[in-house]
């Protein structure tokens, strides 16, 4: 095996600075090449593999030339990951991922090479540092011009519209990190495409996890039955039952190639086994047959003809609808489609001859550009991660038509009662109006589409945002009071299926949770400007906001360890993204501190980053994992606080290993989640480039430069910069009608020097250390004074401050 670093020296690994172009070789085609130069593989010998290192993440569509071939090359085999490691050890990389027809299922793609060609593949492929190539047939080939096409902007870090810089390199590269973690997770519009290859002799299904139905109804069938017609071509094909929105069910394999059909639970073949059967020995590839399943909870029986080939009981999944599709390395088409729940009155068909069907299942191509949670996994639309990516993408990428595409996705997903559903596929189009449902689950995602609409409003200023939002928000803060307890005054989850979090792998919590009180507060505090632009009348929220903050205080207090616990049914153990959101929320008080807090918080901390709960929820079934999701409301929270000791802690355990290029599983951006030592959290699967961790992109700039808009817009704004021990800082956090620059200098933590550019018709206020050495402030030259060191002033100029 051989290891080239962007056709760099044999066997030598090299960090790309994500905040340049250079490592990333690209030709006049817009293509960014894994090898400047040929690339020779010699079947069956110590040349017949190469793996490609293009120093951080890429995505798009994989493209390669073949120069030359001799003897048998049909077993050309191409293989991505994120992580060496698991590019190495793991026969299926970090795939497959069938959550979505967002990007190609399998992180593998085979290619039966007879001549010399050009290959660009059809379906993307989402973020990934390392690609192998292999031959596993006894011939030779030469390659050329392996590398990707981009399907996400590729402008470097310093060309963005926003920027960061200051005196500690390792925070810049924190900064330039995330904000390539952000413009990785932003999908154009109709960018995406079709996932099946249609025709009018059917739909040609090659290697792709099977897309359930979608749609309210499909999504909670329990009773039903499917048919289609379906031809092999190679190997075989499979189809799924009971499975869910993101294709979690039963997975059957009619694996022809071996004369077997198997179920597993999951969403592909390399799932954990449910049933097997063997296949009558008349089925072969080539011929066209009908299939039929009963599926229910109790019972699922499949049909060749009139044939049953397997009936099998099972206890993983419940509910849900069917898709159809094909195993790594097999392939099938596909006709006349039909699925019927009498018991609920639901049907559906479709000849699959045209393209019509593809929305359906959520594969055909997005309509609108959109923020997705991972550039890998799972390229889905998360309100969570939106709560966290506004601020680090409207200070560096700018991507407004990303977040208002994704607003437009996951608004329209608002359920009568008011709450939203807390996920949205990026092919659906926005529904015309509120869903006819009265359940959604991670209910605290609900808040966070509260609070990330704010946020964005706060930035833009676009007054029809506040309009079209204040009655959704409205909605979902009304049903949210429907839901507090009279005898204590705090928000209660009484049905349980609204629970779980971002944390899924860990017990849900229901009843009196903090995190969703927490969360609840953020969201009254944070719509209050946004819902009184709107003309919305805020003294009933006003008070709701101060009746929350006084019971969470009084019930959800544990003074043992000097924080908020969990839930009721956890009331010794505390959560770190709960009490930071109640220092944000300002439930904090002179009683139960933000200082008390953060200091608490301290026990989470170890050499790797702060665990996201206290040793205590172990027991209960929690894992200890370090989530930069949660870390980032901490840092926040801590920047809130002006505790610059833990910022600093936080940003330079968990983010800067993250961003180190000499870090093993380094790819120019921040990972979804964390293991105790500081490796990717869940395995192979862990998204290496995760939007949600991207949280010290925003703070960075809105505290270290101190620029925050006091009027949404920055019509009116406000610079306090916190210094976090260093010497210098500057940077731009781009604004509607241009950008507020501010660039700083200080000695000993004191600002000394101090410059500030904003549009002109803007006014600000800016805040610098009060003077008590007889020293005095000059600005622009003119001695000026003041009582308590802040300083109104008119944008359109340059403003130097200076201390003498």
């Amino acid at each position: 095996m051989r290891l080239f670093a962007l056709g760099l020296a044999l066997n030598v690994l090299a960090g790309l600075d994500p905040s340049s172009a250079e490592g990333l070789a690209s030709d006049a085609t817009t293509i960014i090449l894994g090898s400047n130069g040929t690339i020779t593989l010699k079947g069956n010998s110590s040349t017949s593999e190469v793996i490609l290192d293009y120093g951080a993440n890429v995505e798009g569509f994989p493209t390669f030339e073949i120069i030359s071939v001799s003897g048998d090359t049909s077993g050309l085999q191409i293989t991505y990951s994120e992580s060496l490691a698991v590019l190495l050890s793991s026969p299926t990389s970090d795939g497959p991922l069938g959550l979505a027809a967002a990007m190609d299922t399998y992180r593998i793609n085979n290619y039966n090479i007879t001549e010399p060609t050009n290959k660009t593949n059809r379906l993307i492929q989402g973020g990934f540092r390392y690609q192998k190539l292999a031959l596993l047939t006894p011939g030779d080939m030469v390659l050329a011009k392996v590398g990707v096409k981009p399907s996400i902007s590729t402008t470097p870090i310093a060309s963005l519209p926003g920027s960061f810089q200051c005196s500690d390199d390792r925070i810049n590269q924190i900064w330039n990190v995330g904000a390539r973690t952000v413009q990785m997770n932003e999908i154009p519009a109709r960018s995406i495409p079709d996932f099946w290859e249609v025709s009018s002799e059917g739909s040609l299904v090659h290697s792709l996890a099977p897309q359930s139905l979608s749609g309210v109804v499909a999504s909670s069938l329990m009773d039903y039955e499917i048919e289609f017609d379906v031809k092999p071509i190679a190997g075989g094909f499979s189809f799924s039952a009971l499975a869910s929105t993101l294709n979690d069910g039963v997975y059957i394999w009619c694996n022809i190639a071996n004369g077997s059909i198997s179920a597993n639970s999951g969403s592909s073949e390399s799932a954990d086994f449910l049933a097997f059967a063997t296949l009558p020995s008349n089925i072969t590839v080539g011929n066209w047959y009908h299939v039929k399943a009963a599926i229910s909870a109790e019972l699922i029986s499949i049909y060749f003809g009139s044939t049953k080939v397997l009936e099998f009981s099972q206890t993983y999944a419940f509910f849900g609808s069917s898709g159809l599709g094909a195993a790594l390395g097999q392939s099938a088409m596909f006709r006349n489609f039909t699925l019927a729940s009498p018991a609920v009155n639901f049907e559906y068909s479709a000849q699959l001859t045209d393209t019509s069907f593809l929305p359906d299942f959520l594969m055909g191509t997005n309509p609108l550009a959109a923020a997705v949670d991972g550039s890998k996994r799972d390229r889905i639309s998360y309100a969570g991660d939106l709560d966290v990516a506004v601020g680090s993408t409207m200070v560096s990428t700018v991507g407004v038509e990303y977040i208002m595409g994704t607003l437009e996705l996951l608004g329209s997903s608002q359920m009568t009662p008011g709450f939203f559903s807390p996920t949205a596929k990026i092919q659906q189009e926005p529904y015309s109006k509120p869903l006819e449902s009265n359940i959604t689950g991670l209910i605290g995602y609900s808040f966070n589409m509260v609070t990330a609409v704010a946020n964005f409003y706060q930035y833009t200023g676009n007054t029809s945002i506040a309009k079209e939002w204040a009655p959704k928000v409205v909605r979902m803060l009304d049903w949210a009071d429907s839901q507090v307890l009279p005898s204590n005054g705090l928000f209660n989850i009484s049905n349980p299926a609204f629970s779980g979090d971002w944390n899924y792998y860990d017990p849900a919590q229901s009843g009196v949770v903090t995190k969703f009180n927490m969360v609840y507060a953020y969201a009254l505090q944070s719509s209050l400007t946004m819902l009184d632009d709107a003309g919305v009348n805020t003294t009933t929220y006003r008070s709701r906001l101060d009746a929350l903050r006084v019971a969470i205080n009084t019930h959800l207090w544990n003074s043992e360890p000097g924080a908020f616990y969990i839930s009721e049914a956890l009331t010794d153990s505390f959560g770190q993204d709960s009490n930071a959101l109640a220092i944000l929320a300002g439930v904090t008080n002179s009683n139960h501190t933000s200082s008390q807090v953060l200091s608490t918080l301290s026990e989470l901390s170890t050499p790797s980053g702060p665990l996201a709960f206290s040793n205590g929820t172990v027991a209960a079934g929690f894992r200890k994992l370090i989530s930069p999701y949660a870390s980032a409301y901490h840092l926040r929270a801590a920047f809130a606080a002006g505790d610059a000791t833990v910022a600093n802690e936080l940003l330079h355990s968990l983010w800067y290993p993250m961003a180190d290029p000499a870090g093993a599983n380094y790819t120019g951006c921040f990972w979804e989640t964390l293991d105790a030592n500081g490796g990717p959290g869940l395995g192979a699967i862990t998204s290496l480039c995760h939007a949600w961790a991207s949280g010290p992109t925003g703070e960075l700039s809105t505290y270290i430069l101190g620029a925050t808009a006091t009027k949404p817009g920055f019509r009116e704004w406000q610079v306090s910069p916190m210094t976090l021990g260093l010497s210098w800082a500057a940077g731009t956090i781009p604004v509607p009608d241009g950008g507020v620059y501010v660039a700083w200098n200080a000695t000993e933590g004191q600002i000394t020097h101090l410059e500030i550019e904003s549009p002109a018709n803007t006014k600000g206020v800016v805040s610098l250390p009060v003077c008590g050495d007889g020293s005095t402030w000059k600005l622009n030259g003119q001695a000026i004074s003041t009582s308590n060191g802040t300083f109104t002033v008119n944008g359109g100029q340059n403003l130097v401050f200076s201390l003498s």
